[in-house]
């Protein structure tokens, strides 16, 4: 009989692990749709397979959702899906903003010219675009990162979140991963913000170490003092257009 309670807890308190981390996988928030519409949806964001929604997007209804509050089961039928080319973006309820774009990866050594639909973080908005391009971690991938698929799975996470590439978009029609850009081309209009860059007032050219200049993927602290300078340049922009346009 003692037994018997004892694989139930075990059971109860495997099942109450599986809602919860359903639950933390699906974050609220609101997904636009071709032609200006939009939908409310809890949107799966697994940073363990990031291909997940990037190449395509997962979400469950309010409606089923609700269900799931109830019940705590999240059939695999309530899931929908949607490709990146069903949809303009998503915006989550935390503030964090993905659109679709095309791109063609460079970076490899088998280059892949023909630009494909994903849907990625936007981390800065206005005259220069930035976006965020964590590594998939199916099929083909770095051998650092199967290390850490295979014997280091718990950093997995942090690992991916910390290592991605950043892609620009500026006066083109599909983005440029940064290791590919002449940054003059993006920012040396602005005399004040090329000479911040210049004297390193935003931090930026710290980063300029032997591995960020051989590799494509950059890390927060990066993405942090380039974007300082990146978000500069968009005020500054934006203030001259709303000043032309009066």
């Amino acid at each position: 009989m003692q037994i018997s309670k004892v694989i139930l807890s075990i059971f109860l308190t495997v099942l109450m692990a599986i809602g919860l981390s359903a639950q933390g996988l699906y974050q609220k928030g609101q997904i636009e749709l071709k032609k200006g519409k939009t939908e409310d949806a809890y949107i799966q964001i697994d940073f363990e397979f990031p291909q997940r929604f990037q190449q395509n997007i997962t979400y469950v209804t309010p409606k089923d959702w609700a269900k799931y509050q109830k019940t705590g089961k999240l059939k695999g039928s309530m899931k929908e899906k949607l490709n990146p080319g069903d949809i303009k973006g998503f915006t989550l309820e935390d503030g964090r903003v993905f659109r679709t774009v095309r791109y063609a990866d460079l970076t490899g050594k088998a280059i892949k010219m023909i630009p494909k639909k994903m849907c990625l973080e936007e981390t800065a908005s206005g005259a220069i675009k930035v976006y965020k391009l964590y590594s998939r971690t199916t099929g083909k991938i770095n051998h650092e990162l199967a290390d850490m698929i295979f014997e280091d799975r718990a950093n997995l996470i942090n690992y991916i979140q910390d290592n991605f590439q950043i892609l620009l978009l500026k006066d083109k029609k599909n983005p440029t991963n940064i290791m590919h850009i002449n940054l003059l081309n993006y920012i040396g209009d602005n005399e004040r913000v090329k000479d911040n860059y210049s004297n390193n007032h935003y931090g930026f050219r710290n980063q300029f170490t032997e591995a960020q200049k051989m590799g494509k993927y950059v890390n927060k602290e990066y993405e942090a003092a380039f974007l300082s300078m990146v978000n500069d340049y968009n005020q500054d922009a934006a203030t001259i257009g709303e000043a032309r346009s009066k």
